[in-house]
């Protein structure tokens, strides 16, 4: 089981905890509707996330939240992230979203993108400001800003599929986020003790899929 580390300041104003990842194959996700791709490869739908909570006596506020999530090689092959959900939210969203996996094996909301969705999966409704980067690559991040409106506390929650290539069967993955508070006396960056970075790894593919040894 993957134990959520936690990220205090010296004043403990903000606990921030990576919940456990979850992951299902796209036989798992299509069933008998997946077709593989010629040439092989495999593909892995992804749920990740992560919370917020200031402390009820913290005077600072929080700006921004990163959250990567990077693909390592493993003898000489790489994994991607094929698609991703969120991407791109440049003002809060507060609307229930349905999203759906087409037989494409990419994410979309289904009343948009997705002209045949497969399988549904209910995201929720509020989405902040957002925006991201690393399509198509080895290491993906979210990127997520503050908004008038609404702060950023308590959990997000993001979908990510990741393709292996033909004889890959894992790969290692790793999380990482990235917290900025304002207070007073200007921005202060938190991250990961390095303590508990060894957690914070974990296998995308067939066999275990807990954290590695560190």
């Amino acid at each position: 089981m993957l134990e959520p580390p936690v990220v205090t300041r010296s004043d403990h104003s903000l606990r921030a905890s990576i919940g456990r990842p979850a992951q299902w194959s796209d036989g798992q996700v299509l069933g008998d509707k997946w077709q593989p791709p010629l040439g092989g490869g495999r593909y892995y739908l992804l749920r990740l996330a992560f919370s917020l909570r200031p402390s009820e006596r913290s005077r600072a506020s929080i700006s921004a939240a990163d959250f990567c999530l990077r693909l390592h090689a493993q003898a000489g092959q790489q994994a991607v992230v094929f698609d991703a959900y969120p991407q791109e939210q440049l003002v809060e969203q507060d609307r229930s979203v349905t999203l759906g996996i087409g037989p494409a094996f990419k994410l979309g909301t289904v009343d948009v993108e997705v002209a045949k969705a497969e399988t549904t999966i209910d995201f929720g409704r509020a989405i902040p400001v957002i925006h991201s980067d690393g399509l198509a690559e080895a290491a993906f991040c979210w990127r997520y800003s503050v908004h008038r409106r609404q702060p950023l506390t308590g959990s997000r929650l993001m979908y990510a599929i990741v393709h292996l290539p033909a004889g890959m069967a894992r790969s290692l993955a790793t999380m990482e986020l990235a917290v900025t508070t304002q207070d007073a006396l200007g921005p202060i960056l938190l991250s990961p003790p390095e303590r508990d970075l060894s957690k914070l790894r974990w296998m995308v593919g067939e066999g275990p899929t807990s954290p590695a040894a560190g």
